[in-house]
């Protein structure tokens, strides 16, 4: 005999109304939880995109920021020795003086000094 026939004849005759209507209930509330479950993972799955845009459109200003910043530190720098190495040529003492004065002020300071201003995530 079939196992899934067997099962069902075991069952009594008439299911009582209110039984039924409790096991309806809990089978429409299964399916309202899996759409709010699947709601949720939409949710949750697009904050996470959205969160990774930012995260990305942030690396690429810091990127391009400290890249620019750094460069014109550089330039800059490589003046100060052009200076110096100017003032080594000519034995010109003051103009040496000047340069490494000027070099020790600038390498100083730091550049990032004023990021957090830059951030606006407060």
């Amino acid at each position: 005999m079939d196992k899934t026939f067997d099962l069902f004849s075991r069952l009594p005759e008439e299911i009582p109304q209110s039984d039924a209507e409790r096991a309806f209930e809990m089978l429409s509330g299964f399916g309202r939880e899996k759409e709010l479950s699947r709601q949720d993972k939409s949710k949750a799955e697009t904050m996470k995109e959205l969160a990774l845009a930012e995260i990305t459109k942030k690396y690429d200003f810091y990127e391009k920021l400290f890249a620019a910043v750094f460069a014109e530190r550089k330039a800059i720098t490589e003046g100060f020795f052009r200076v110096i190495d100017q003032g080594i040529r000519e034995k010109n003492n003051d103009l040496v003086l000047a340069g490494l004065s000027s070099l020790s002020n600038m390498l100083a300071s730091s550049p990032l000094t004023n990021l957090g201003a830059l951030n606006t995530d407060k």
